[in-house]
């Protein structure tokens, strides 16, 4: 906080003005992320097309799309403690830049293993957005703002879903995969010149320095990785995130046109109704656990809504699209409790710590994810395989099984998961 002698007349005003600022610089930040979510999903209403494209079946096909979570997963931990090491700018404006050539490589190739290597480029970029948004907001603004933040930039990803989902569907359908996702990688371009220009850390004093810099490069992590509690909320919050990853980030599309025969373009809009419940929940969420205290029966009760809902839309297969619509948003807003592992965890470590606790988190979600991900596409191989290569919804119906799976579990596990390390 500012020395008391050095405000102006007006104190509040340039109070306001800071707090203004900061929400400006991590808005930057979330437009990245923004970005990079459309990226994450677009093989979900490309899934005819790259089979085409490429000359690929489901399992090869999922392999691609898991190539992207692989790589995500595998760079949060350099992530979290790069960006605790050297600062949010440098690290976001890397990471677009390998997005956006991978974005590129990916638009211009008929190679599946072009295509996979591309993939892997665009979750390495990606891999930064969601550390260095939370950075900037957690350097810029209150600490008491943090959960807010967070839900905002949930919302922000969930807006750069949605705008993968239907609308880029349909500029698909109107003017072809390749000419679109080069717009996509131009826009790439300038997001990363945006974020150069304009992104910048927070500069400290000597004594803020001494207690946010951490001993050694692996400090934080080394923290981070020796409290059991850290590992039980990072699964948490990938057992939450597994059926988003698996429905609307995957194979949600395929599911509804085979049980429901509908067009890709309205696949893709049910599907993304998930997206808009995470987005509404997430904020309204990170408001109000400023006032709730007891956030691990929250989660639970949330969790356990979930589950319900997510059964209801696999294996209640003549809903009207109203009621799809309505569990899938309600579904969305409840799984979007998960947003409370990077909460708990942040506060569970000291600040020197919390990139690394944030990236280990996001590391442990989206390797579960690809895992999911690439699983189920194996499972329907295998069963179109047995079933003279046809898909039915009985094989959906089991390879989704590991769905609500994942989400009894998460729920058995808000039993274990505490709020302090010595406390496991």
């Amino acid at each position: 906080m500012d020395n008391p002698r050095s405000l102006s007349i007006s104190p509040s005003n340039t109070l306001i003005k800071s707090a203004l600022g900061g929400w400006a610089l991590w808005l930057i930040a979330a437009i990245f992320y923004a970005y990079e979510f459309i990226h994450r999903v677009v093989p979900s209403i490309l899934t005819e097309e790259l089979r085409e494209a490429f000359s690929v079946n489901e399992h090869q096909l999922g392999l691609i799309g898991a190539m992207y979570f692989y790589a995500y997963a595998a760079f949060q931990l350099p992530a979290g403690i790069l960006v605790d090491k050297y600062g949010a700018k440098r690290l976001l404006v890397f990471a677009s830049t390998i997005l956006t050539l991978g974005s590129f490589l990916f638009t211009t190739t008929s190679s599946s293993a072009i295509a996979q290597i591309s993939r892997f480029m665009i979750g390495t970029g990606s891999a930064f957005a969601f550390v260095g948004c939370l950075k900037i907001g957690g350097q810029w603004l209150a600490v008491s703002s943090f959960p807010l933040v967070v839900g905002l930039t949930n919302f922000f990803g969930t807006m750069g879903a949605l705008t993968g989902g239907k609308p880029l569907a349909h500029l698909v359908q109107e003017f072809g995969w390749q000419h679109v996702m080069m717009l996509v990688s131009f826009a790439g371009l300038f997001i990363t010149v945006l974020m150069w220009l304009f992104l910048h850390d927070k500069t400290l004093n000597k004594e803020e320095q001494q207690k946010q810099t951490p001993l050694t490069l692996l400090s934080g992590l080394k923290t981070v990785m020796r409290c059991p509690q850290s590992w039980l909320i990072a699964l948490y919050g990938a057992l939450l995130v597994a059926p988003i990853v698996a429905l609307p980030e995957m194979w949600g599309v395929e599911y509804l046109k085979l049980t429901y025969d509908i067009s890709a373009a309205n696949a893709s809009a049910i599907t993304h109704t998930i997206f808009i419940g995470t987005a509404v929940g997430g904020a309204i969420i990170g408001w109000a656990m400023t006032y709730i205290q007891n956030r691990l029966r929250f989660m639970m009760f949330s969790t356990l809504g979930a589950l319900i809902l997510l059964c209801l839309f696999l294996y209640w297969n003549n809903l009207a699209f109203s009621q799809l619509y309505i569990v899938l948003f309600c579904y969305g807003a409840l799984t979007s409790n998960m947003l409370l592992s990077f909460t708990l965890i942040t506060k569970l470590h000291p600040t020197y710590a919390q990139g690394a606790a944030i990236g280990f988190t996001n590391m442990i979600i989206m390797a579960f994810g690809g895992l999911m991900q690439h699983g189920i596409g194996w499972l329907l191989h295998t069963f179109k395989s047995e079933n003279q290569g046809v898909a039915l919804i009985a094989d959906y119906h089991i390879a989704f099984c590991l769905l609500p799976i994942c989400l009894g579990m998460a729920v058995l596990l808000t039993f274990f998961i505490r709020q302090q390390c010595n406390d496991a």
